[in-house]
């Protein structure tokens, strides 16, 4: 996959460091940054750059005259009236770091691509299911938990297929492009990085898609198209593994289980939900995926003794409770199904 390589100023220090320090942890694998203390160095080294990125430039950036796209970082008291007459990109500053890459690729002008179906879609990317038969409320804690222990050592994709699990209140994502944006593209064969890069945010260093607002499309999408946008974000976005919150049955649903390389399934301690479970079993016999067994990891739903203290700090509780701690149990998956 080919970077976006930008050459960076950015005079706000304060401002600098953390913006540059987002892209380096959340965006390495799309853009290639030139960073430096002093404008006229921007310059110096430009052949090659695809971009160059500013801010914070005073009466200086008026002289700029260059045949690179030049983007600017705008607050909203400068006045961006000459900048725009001069030709030069704007973006506002103070926005969610993904939505400012997503304006910066657009403005650079990247193409509209063709999937790729050739050979395996999914290469070396692994992709994992969690899947509850009863208490399915404890799924998204325990596939955001999932996604964040292992994100400390790969990059991680949390893609939420269940109904109104509470992912958009726990991002706060009102409105924000997203999973459904993702499966239009998938299906429609064609997708551009910026449009990806605009669906997807963070939880800590856990990359996640924005949920969809309208749930009832869940049930229409058919495995083909979700094997389609897997292979899509392994080919763009150099994804490690992509993890699934799974939700209602829909067309394929058995055969998208089948090519996940593992199903962290959620126990509960007994009545109704075993005899789901051995519902589930005889249901996987029935559609002829008796191999998925092999990829089963049963997790009891433990006993939440510590209790969430801080929203802010949801994701780390979890990850350090009992919940981090069944998972960590099973790492690096051995248990089985008997």
């Amino acid at each position: 996959m080919k970077r976006v390589r930008i050459g960076l100023y950015i005079g706000d220090r304060e401002y600098a460091d953390r913006f540059t320090g987002c892209l380096i942890n959340h965006f390495r694998e799309q853009l290639e940054l030139h960073m430096y203390t002093e404008l006229e160095k921007v310059w110096e080294d430009s052949s090659g750059w695809d971009a160059v990125l500013l801010s914070d430039c005073g009466e200086e950036i008026m002289r700029i005259e260059d045949s690179l796209p030049v983007i600017y970082l705008y607050d909203a008291e400068e006045d961006v009236e000459e900048l725009q007459r001069k030709g030069i990109g704007l973006v506002y500053k103070y926005q969610e770091v993904n939505k400012i890459v997503d304006e910066i690729l657009k403005q650079i002008g990247e193409e509209i691509k063709n999937v790729r179906e050739n050979g395996n879609l999914l290469g070396k990317m692994q992709v994992l299911a969690v899947y509850a038969l009863s208490e399915n409320e404890y799924q998204l804690p325990l596939a955001v938990t999932l996604g964040a222990i292992l994100s400390e050592k790969e990059r991680v994709l949390l893609v939420d297929m269940q109904e109104n699990s509470g992912l958009s209140q726990l991002m706060d994502c009102e409105n924000m492009l997203g999973l459904e944006e993702l499966l239009v593209m998938a299906a429609r064969e064609k997708f551009s990085k910026g449009r990806i890069v605009s669906c997807i945010g963070h939880l800590d260093r856990l990359d996640v898609v924005y949920p969809v607002n309208n749930t009832e499309c869940l049930c229409e999408v058919q495995n083909q198209t979700y094997q389609r946008l897997f292979g899509i974000l392994r080919q763009e976005m150099n994804y490690e593994t992509i993890i699934l919150n799974m939700g209602s049955r829909f067309v394929g649903f058995f055969d998208l289980l089948e090519s996940c390389q593992e199903i962290y399934l959620m126990k509960s301690r007994g009545g109704l939900g075993q005899w789901r479970e051995k519902e589930f079993m005889a249901e996987l016999e029935k559609h002829g995926n008796q191999n998925m067994v092999q990829k089963l990891r049963q997790i009891q739903i433990p006993i939440m003794a510590s209790p969430v203290i801080s929203c802010e700090r949801l994701v780390e509780q979890w990850k350090w409770n009992e919940f981090g701690d069944s998972i960590r149990k099973l790492m690096p998956g051995v248990m089985s199904v008997g």
